[in-house]
């Protein structure tokens, strides 16, 4: 019996560790069933349906962006969240008008391929990559680079009325794959199946610099509990989910597809607004207003200094490494929640780019991994010497920010947990 609870135990512990990856599994999947059943639902219950989660959106759209610009340290980002809601809530109300007095409500019309529609999911697509390239890269995004990367769509658009207008090429109708298949040689189609790349552009832009917010996070802080990395990769998984759910609405030539991605709005609002309004920004201000490459915002930060300081640096790499050792094994900084990399500066003559560079290079690791290994550490010496604590206890006095992050950090380092760690311990002694 042992030995299976062990082995339970173990199981919901590799669950926990990938619980993003499960929870965004459930979530493709009751996708795919929502789609499959909303498409075989009768008319009127649709319609009816499809108005009441609407209504729900223009409100939700609305109100959250009233609160959001109602902030007062809300940054451009939480702006820009705040446009996405506010738009979100327009583009439903026109919906909604027009559903009362057409009896179709929609802003554009849910046919097979249609170009409109391909065009109206593309700027929603381009509106909805300006938040997280602002929340990664916060000061880059001005009015002209903006612009440009809208430039994909307005190319391919000008291609298509380049085609049309001038070369004089006829538009197929399309209304189902076989159309498709036929006519799949036509520059037209083409040049629509080219407009569905954009939001694919999008997820990829996003992707590429998740990973480098994560790296700079881990580089200046010793904590990740208020740096919401997390919500970020979430609102890329979003736009994934709601890619797929586009692409049915554009091949399925069916109206009832489109109830789902209004649900998958609505929940996507709902969970994105309550992680905006408490978001926090990790970079100092104005730190990617050059460029969106974290490299030469760095060396713009240093530029002053860096050439006669760059030998300077790797001279006294060993003496900065000795004061910082000494520093922490005395003072114990690591033991404050909120220590973070500039907090070095009590003791060090460096600013934060050096700072950062004193771990990368005098250590091989970024400074959340260094600051980790001596919280891991004190944890240990807690578990021998105080046996009467618990895990949360130990948690809080090591300078973990809860026991979810200890366990998963310990476990980790150690390959155990810390009570299997400290039964072993105790057993060899």
């Amino acid at each position: 019996m042992p030995d299976k609870l062990l082995w339970m135990k173990e199981r919901l512990n590799t669950l926990a560790e990938h619980k993003r990856t499960v929870v965004y599994t459930i979530i493709l999947f009751l996708v795919v069933i929502g789609q499959y059943c909303t498409m075989q639902m009768p008319l009127e219950l649709f319609r009816y349906t499809r108005q009441s989660v609407m209504s729900m959106l223009c409100l939700l759209g609305f109100c959250g962006a009233f609160v959001l610009m109602c902030r007062k340290k809300g940054g451009r980002a939480d702006t820009l969240f705040a446009f996405l809601m506010f738009l979100n809530g327009l583009t439903n109300l026109i919906s909604l008008v027009r559903g009362v007095t057409t009896g179709y409500a929609g802003v554009v019309e849910y046919r097979y391929l249609s170009l409109s529609m391909l065009i109206y999911g593309s700027t929603y697509a381009y509106f909805y990559l300006l938040y997280p390239i602002e929340a990664f890269r916060p000061g880059w995004l001005t009015l002209k680079r903006a612009l440009i990367l809208y430039l994909p769509t307005l190319g391919t658009l000008g291609l298509y009325l380049l085609a049309t207008r001038i070369f004089r090429v006829t538009v197929p109708v399309i209304d189902d794959w076989s159309d498709l298949t036929h006519e799949f040689w036509n520059v037209t189609v083409w040049l629509r199946l080219l407009v569905l790349f954009y939001p694919m552009f999008g997820l990829a832009i996003m992707l590429r610099y998740r990973n480098h917010y994560r790296e700079w996070c881990e580089n200046n802080f010793a904590s990740m509990k208020d740096i919401d990395s997390k919500w970020l990769g979430d609102y890329i998984f979003a736009n994934f989910v709601i890619i797929y759910s586009s692409l049915v609405i554009v091949f399925s030539n069916n109206p009832r597809s489109v109830l789902v991605h209004n649900i998958i709005f609505l929940l996507f609002f709902l969970y994105g607004f309550h992680r905006v309004y408490s978001r926090k920004n990790p970079y100092p201000e104005g730190y990617f207003r050059a460029s969106m490459n974290e490299t030469k915002a760095v060396v713009s930060e240093t530029s002053e200094q860096d050439h006669k300081y760059q030998s300077h640096f790797a001279r006294r790499l060993p003496e900065y490494r000795e004061k910082l050792e000494l520093w922490m094994e005395t003072e114990k900084p690591h033991l404050r929640k909120d220590f973070k990399l500039t907090d070095a500066m009590e003791i060090l003559p460096l600013n934060r780019s050096y700072l950062s560079r004193l771990f990368n290079e005098g250590y091989g690791e970024r400074f959340y991994q260094f600051v980790m290994r001596y919280r891991i550490e004190e944890s240990k010496q807690l578990l021998l010497s105080r046996p009467d604590l618990t895990i949360s206890t130990i948690a809080g006095m090591s300078g973990f920010s809860s026991p979810s992050v200890f366990g998963r950090a310990f476990t980790q380092e150690v390959k155990c947990t810390p009570m299997q760690w400290r039964d072993r311990e105790t057993t060899d002694n």
